[in-house]
């Protein structure tokens, strides 16, 4: 069935609804809304795209991921809008966000929306539902990162400008609505690398990743993924020329100056916080696979801060040696500080897993 334009407008005033344009043939196995095919989406499917993630980061991360996904569908909003202008109309940015997901939400996509605000640089929607905030109703906390997704990619697609959505109340948690917060907001890793710092991202949104190529990158620079038995062959090679005491000397040296060239990637991003700077380095490299913090502590009386790793790649690597094997993460955290603070410091493995300790962990004082 043809639509044109007084059928948007019909829609878009609730004067008519999406059930005329559906096209159903079960026998062909095909479903179509307004002649483009489609198809249902069963609570278990949109159950398992969660918990895929979910199985490999946690609930909250999980949403996040599932938001990178769902801005490419999004994204494919734009041949939409580009047919209505071939109609003669030009909604506005938050008439076409409306019109997307009133046609969606008339497939089965939750409740209708609402325009709270509308501005240049901010939207805010919210609805009483979304399908994903009903499926997922047990998880008890915002989970409409398919939405978050939609909505980021339907506003960067037809504006030219990059959006950023906040769901900052959900059906699924007990609030009365799922509400959407969005703000354009500039391109800049600086603001990407801060969320992963605070847990509201992972590194895994931003590696790319072309097998075929030979190529990996994350935030736009080369990366290479490493076998943990590198770091055994390396020290061993090293212990063979020249022994070990001096082996773990020039492993601590080498791991030291490339913390430090870590913390002047970061800063050419307009990072220059200390703070912000170390736990950029600390959370990139856990989620990297290099190490998992437990704690930090700072002994004021001493100047001493210990830091606490449930294992590093060394400790996972050479296993049950008997004796102190992480020069290279000792090196690499004092790197890190360095290059953070500004001061001349040395770090020293005071329990490591080899040993058959619980942890590994390092104490970090200033040089004199």
């Amino acid at each position: 069935m043809k639509i044109g334009a007084e059928d948007f407008t019909a829609l878009v005033k609730g004067e008519k609804t999406i059930a005329p344009f559906i096209e159903m043939d079960p026998l062909a196995g095909t479903y179509s809304v307004f002649g483009v095919r489609t198809a249902s989406n069963p609570d278990y499917m949109v159950r398992a795209v969660y918990e895929m993630y979910e199985a490999n980061l946690n609930r909250k991360l999980a949403v996040k991921a599932v938001r990178k996904l769902y801005r490419s569908v999004g994204a494919g909003a734009v041949g939409l809008h580009k047919f209505l202008k071939k109609l003669g109309m030009d909604p506005k940015p938050e008439e076409f966000l409306l019109l997307v997901f009133s046609l969606q939400h008339q497939q089965g996509w939750g409740a209708p929306f609402e325009l709270v605000e509308a501005g240049e640089k901010r939207i805010v929607i919210r609805t009483r539902h979304t399908f994903e905030s009903e499926v997922l109703k047990d998880w008890n906390r915002a989970v409409c990162g398919i939405h978050q997704g939609w909505i980021e990619g339907i506003l960067t697609a037809v504006t030219g400008k990059s959006w950023y959505c906040l769901e900052t109340s959900c059906h699924a948690k007990g609030d009365p609505y799922c509400e959407f917060v969005c703000d354009q907001v500039m391109p800049s890793w600086k603001f990407k690398a801060e969320a992963v710092v605070r847990g509201e991202s992972a590194i895994t949104e931003f590696i790319e990743h072309k097998p075929l190529e030979g190529k990996i990158s994350l935030i736009d620079e080369p990366v290479v993924m490493m076998p943990r038995f590198i770091f055994t062959s390396m020290t061993q090679s090293l212990k063979r020329t020249m022994g070990e005491a001096p082996a773990g000397g020039v492993n601590y040296r080498a791991y030291m100056d490339m913390g430090k060239e870590n913390v002047e990637h970061y800063k050419k991003m307009g990072i220059f916080d200390p703070r912000t700077l170390s736990d950029m380095a600390f959370a990139f490299y856990s989620q990297m696979g290099w190490f998992h913090l437990v704690s930090e502590a700072w002994d004021e009386a001493t100047k001493t801060k210990t830091i606490t790793l449930s294992h590093t790649v060394e400790s996972e690597s050479f296993g049950v040696t008997g004796k102190n094997t992480c020069f290279c993460t000792a090196g690499l955290l004092a790197g890190i500080i360095e290059g953070s603070f500004g001061i001349r410091v040395q770090a020293r493995e005071v329990a490591c897993k080899s040993k058959g300790d619980e942890h590994c962990v390092f104490t970090i004082t200033n040089k004199p």
